[in-house]
């Protein structure tokens, strides 16, 4: 169901992220002409997703929006740090489908297995493991939006409430889904959404020509689980 864009709301706060997992910031009084060039530039070589250095200047001009700043202290603390970060955009030469799903992974500099964590993979050469949920629920995503994106765009949909169920399995999140109505997230250009990592979401393909520009960013407040270290520290 298409629904209507959504203006970004100074009662989106750190209480509507504790409640539905979600809350949606105005992130527009930035200059997004000049993002959106800095965007394609980091881009240019990348047919779908590119890995972000957390120290790179879009991160800094998304984590200085006075909105962002206030919430990130609030939520996640005075120490909060990017620890991952990667650009998308959906076009319709590159356009995919994310099943529904929680932000479960962290990336760090190697696999140690005297870590309390589980699922190791490689991503881009990059360890990647799972946390466990204690972690992750002092974990906060951004994901700043560059352009006006709907439902038909491939826009985000998310399930309110699910990131309350802990961490869940494929099979429990199935029938999550099938019980859960889903939102779907219309959003106007320059809209930062910060969702707590295991919330329930995914995104269908677009339907649409153009882009769908995010800056997707994670935080931490500090070091992942001992003795392991974040990639990119």
């Amino acid at each position: 169901m298409a629904l209507p864009l959504l203006a970004a709301s100074p009662g989106d706060t750190a209480e509507s992220l504790a409640r539905r997992g979600y809350a949606l910031l105005d992130g527009s009084g930035v200059d997004l002409a000049r993002a959106v060039a800095d965007f394609d530039a980091m881009r240019a070589t990348h047919d779908e997703s590119a890995r972000v250095a957390p120290d790179h200047p879009l991160i800094a001009q998304l984590l200085a929006q006075p909105a962002v700043r206030d919430l990130v202290a609030e939520v996640v603390g005075p120490g909060a740090k990017a620890v991952r970060a990667i650009a998308f955009d959906k076009t319709e030469r590159a356009n995919w489908l994310v099943p529904w799903h929680q932000e479960r992974s962290l990336a760090v500099k190697a696999r140690d297995d005297r870590a309390a964590v589980t699922h190791w993979t490689v991503k881009a050469g990059v360890a990647h493991c799972e946390a466990p949920a204690e972690f992750l629920e002092h974990m906060l995503v951004l994901r700043w939006h560059l352009d006006l994106i709907g439902p038909a765009d491939g826009g985000l949909r998310v399930l309110p409430g699910s990131h309350l169920k802990g961490r869940l399995t494929s099979e429990q999140i199935a029938v999550l889904a099938a019980e859960t109505p889903a939102v779907e997230l219309a959003v106007s250009a320059g809209t930062v959404l910060a969702l707590r990592p295991l919330l329930v979401h995914g995104s269908r393909r677009r339907t649409t020509q153009g882009h769908r520009r995010i800056l997707h960013v994670e935080l931490a407040a500090g070091d992942p689980p001992p003795p392991l270290e974040w990639a990119w520290a």
